[in-house]
């Protein structure tokens, strides 16, 4: 009977997350549309930060319970999953455009971000401690550093909302030109509140489906926690952010989906491991610290290979997905041989 029901919430979840998506998504665009602002940005903040809800659930809960080793292993997981394996599997679907701005901002934020975490957490090394531990001022600090970086966005946003605004001003159709098949088709307000708020409470409920059923498998087969934090409830965590941006590479909103990888993957470092070690300071183990080494050198490569590129396209994508599952062999073997 329990697996019955379990494989019975495998199949809603998948459901609702697949519509869900569906629906915020285009709730999402049309927010960009309606105020004239880059989707880039709506990416980065409103449906980065929507997806993230089941990390923000999963790590809140566990501080709470004083179970902080699955935050910073879900954390480092669902990071991993969001360059690699979904911006990996976005771009086998459609290619991914990079913007100046996205080069110039984002992609050093999230190094930056990355970077800050890493060395908190290397007391060892720095301070010659009996352990690592992210603290509540390092905690703090990443707070900081995430409202600093949106109000850098907001700035950009503003600058960017204008261009627009004096370009659709430029290219105006005179109104007698204007056919029906031309005009837009605006959602109403109503509407786009309903599409996000039902849509992005279907990505939530489904995902949360999903990683429960998930995590209780693997637990069952006898994976430690550090490696279904990894692993299991990292990618569960993350299927919103999975599906959310395969759904809107396949109707044509790249930026949304590139901004929903670069913003969950800041905001799941500042914002959620920012609360957690604020609510507890996050004893850093070694098998940890040796995944966010790797965690800041898979960043670093992830950076520069989209730095070089003006679009990121099927080569990059399996290439990414390809060092997601040697990473995640990588943690399995460990959990079993060591």
């Amino acid at each position: 009977m329990g697996i019955f029901l379990n494989i019975l919430f495998l199949i809603i979840g998948m459901f609702l997350l697949i519509k869900g998506a569906d629906y915020f998504v285009s709730g999402a665009s049309a927010v960009a549309k309606k105020l004239k602002i880059p989707a880039m940005f709506i990416g980065l903040t409103i449906v980065a930060i929507g997806t993230s809800l089941p990390e923000l659930s999963v790590s809140i809960t566990s501080a709470i319970k004083q179970d902080v080793e699955l935050s910073i292993s879900n954390v480092t997981g669902s990071n991993m999953c969001n360059m690699l394996l979904i911006l990996g599997c976005v771009a086998t679907f459609s290619k991914v455009k990079l913007s100046a701005s996205t080069k110039k901002i984002d992609f050093p934020f999230l190094i930056a971000i990355t970077s800050a975490l890493t060395l908190f957490t290397c007391d060892i090394f720095i301070d010659g401690a009996n352990g690592n531990l992210l603290s509540r001022t390092d905690s703090i600090v990443l707070i900081v550093l995430l409202v600093l970086y949106f109000c850098i966005l907001i700035s950009n946003a503003r600058k960017e909302r204008r261009q627009m605004l004096e370009n659709s001003f430029e290219l105006t159709v005179p109104e007698n030109l204007e056919t029906e098949e031309s005009k837009p088709k605006n959602l109403k307000v109503w509407q786009i509140l309903l599409y996000i708020v039902l849509g992005l409470a279907a990505v939530v409920f489904g995902g949360e489906c999903v990683s429960t059923t998930a995590k209780y498998l693997a637990i069952q087969a006898g994976m430690s926690e550090t490696l279904v934090g990894l692993t299991i409830v990292a990618i569960g965590t993350s299927l919103p952010e999975l599906v959310t941006s395969v759904v809107a590479a396949k109707k044509g909103e790249n930026d949304l989906a590139l901004g929903n990888v670069i913003g969950s993957s800041i905001i799941n470092i500042a914002l959620i491991l920012g609360m957690v070690g604020t609510i507890t300071p996050i004893l850093i183990s070694t098998t940890i610290l040796t995944d966010l080494f790797i965690l800041l050198g898979s960043t670093l490569f992830f950076a520069i290979v989209c730095a070089k590129k003006t679009q990121i396209g099927k080569k990059e994508g399996f290439v990414f997905i390809v060092m997601y599952v040697l990473y995640i062999t990588f943690a399995i073997i460990r959990n079993y041989c060591f």
